[in-house]
């Protein structure tokens, strides 16, 4: 009986001596000086399945980290054996390497944080590839499948790096910022605005330079009435970026939506003082113009009126500023127009008087809209809007004076 056991015990010894034997090899053969990838893997992959190493934290921390290199490898003969999901693979061998390591050997823990860090690294390549090629698909991108596809690679980008505690390492967190911009992208063509939030907000936090964030968490907040957070990030960007002008042109657009008249104009005058760095004459005047339009909404026509008059100094055929203009007389007739239909029936004169006058506003509104229309050449994806805006004012404005449209046709072409 003795010897039987002596020879059970050896048997077992040779097998534990064995797997140990291919965790050596296999480690051997992944030293990037030699670079035999392809037998580390064969090596590896007996090791994690063989029962005296199968638990061992090590074994997987290796496989992982050999699965990665193989990944990494633009060799033919790796690329031959390399499985497409390896990034999968490593990160659920790092895994079951993390749960083994229960004495949290530091070795271990170094080998399972570098698989992190790469396999992070490449769902996040993938996802700009997915975003990318989603942009050149004909697909509607509620449709596309690549949008979705990025978000949730961006999303386990983003966790892979926060797992293995790399989020401070300074070239990590600008390639992060990058991922959740994108993410954040992928989110609002799709109109999954849950997701978009929980990538923009961090990118806020961070004092991120790219206006898109800003205005998209703007656009989501105000959809949910939400005018409190939406003025929180706004004041934000004014603070993060103030040398953007488009932060206080957003500032100044939620406060008014929010009927904070004060914050509004503050938010508009330092927008119209932050103008003059802007070297460009047809960008300044499109920018006082956009300005200008604020005022419009506020209902200071007389403000709105004299920055208009500002940007046609600057710019004398912009059709953005006739655009403008065009809007903010056919405001003050439907103002005035609205003051007479809410007078009491006995005072028709008054009721005729400010009638007379919404037309004269009417009428204005007409020639500014013409111009804006004669002067645009449609030669950007904004002017072309632009023009439509401007004959779409021009219909509204006859259909309020009952004149014929046959004058229009010339301008719908």
């Amino acid at each position: 009986m003795k010897k039987i056991a002596v020879i059970i015990a050896l048997a077992a010894f040779a097998l534990s001596a064995s797997a140990q034997l291919r965790l050596d090899n296999a480690k051997n053969y992944a030293n990037p000086k030699k670079g035999y990838y392809d037998k580390a893997k064969i090596e590896i992959d007996a090791a994690c399945e063989d029962e005296s190493t199968k638990n061992n934290a090590e074994v997987w921390a290796w496989k992982g980290l050999i699965y990665c290199r193989l990944g990494e490898s633009d060799k033919p003969k790796h690329q031959k054996v390399t499985p497409a999901n390896w990034a999968d693979i490593a990160y659920e061998a790092a895994l079951k390497s993390k749960e083994l390591n229960t004495e949290k050997e530091a070795s271990i823990i170094d080998l399972n944080n570098a698989v992190f860090k790469t396999v992070a690294g490449r769902f996040i390549e993938e996802a700009y590839a997915d975003y990318e090629k989603a942009g050149e698909s004909n697909d509607t991108a509620v449709a596309n499948p690549l949008y979705k596809s990025c978000i949730a690679k961006v999303d386990k980008g983003v966790k892979i790096f926060q797992s293995a505690g790399a989020t401070n390492d300074k070239d990590i967190k600008a390639s992060l910022n990058y991922a959740r911009f994108i993410g954040g992208a992928a989110a609002r063509a799709i109109g999954d605005n849950k997701s978009c939030v929980k990538f923009y907000k961090p990118l806020v936090k961070a004092k991120y330079d790219k206006a898109y964030v800003y205005q998209s968490l703007v656009t989501i907040y105000l959809n949910d009435k939400d005018t409190v957070e939406a003025m929180k990030v706004a004041k934000t960007f004014t603070e993060n970026q103030p040398d953007d002008l488009s932060s206080y042109i957003l500032a100044a657009k939620v406060s008014a939506g929010a009927k904070n008249m004060d914050n509004a104009k503050s938010y508009a005058n330092k927008a119209i003082e932050k103008s003059a760095t802007i070297q460009d004459p047809a960008q300044r005047s499109n920018f006082l113009s956009s300005v200008a339009d604020i005022y419009t909404d506020m209902m200071d026509y007389e403000t709105a009126v004299k920055e208009f008059n500002h940007a046609l100094e600057i710019s004398p055929n912009n059709p953005m500023v006739y655009n403008g203009l065009g809007r903010l007389y056919f405001n003050k007739g439907f103002d005035i127009k609205q003051q007479a239909d809410a007078l009491p029936f006995d005072q028709t004169e008054k009721y005729d008087e400010l009638l007379a006058q919404a037309k004269v506003e009417f009428e204005e509104a007409i020639k500014m809209y013409k111009k804006s229309l004669d002067i645009n050449d449609k030669s950007t994806r904004e002017l072309v809007q632009r023009y439509a805006e401007a004959l779409r004012g021009l219909k509204h404005i006859y259909v309020s004076l009952n004149k014929p449209m046959d004058d229009l046709k010339v301008y719908e072409q």
